[in-house]
């Protein structure tokens, strides 16, 4: 595992990286959830993480980090107002 340079991010970038990898059970992805917690709006982030809190567990076909990704990922495609969702 590589570390972090924590010299590249916000104390706030930070603190939303792990807050998404404590809910998603998924510290493996931190760095990911850095990156992204440096590229995209919080208040988006926070928007998807609950939506994917929000499925039950019987309607998470991967993981939850996976879907959460997924929906980082529509969002970088078609922003808000024309995603297929």
């Amino acid at each position: 595992m590589h570390p972090i340079k924590t010299y590249m991010y916000t104390p706030v970038e930070i603190q939303l990286a792990h807050e998404i990898a404590e809910q998603l059970h998924d510290h493996g992805a931190l760095s990911l959830y850095l990156t992204y917690a440096k590229q995209y709006p919080h208040e988006k982030l926070r928007e998807l993480l609950e939506k994917v809190n929000s499925v039950p567990d019987r309607e998470i076909k991967r993981t939850r980090g996976a879907l959460f990704t997924f929906l980082v990922g529509q969002y970088h495609k078609y922003g808000d107002g024309h995603s297929r969702n």
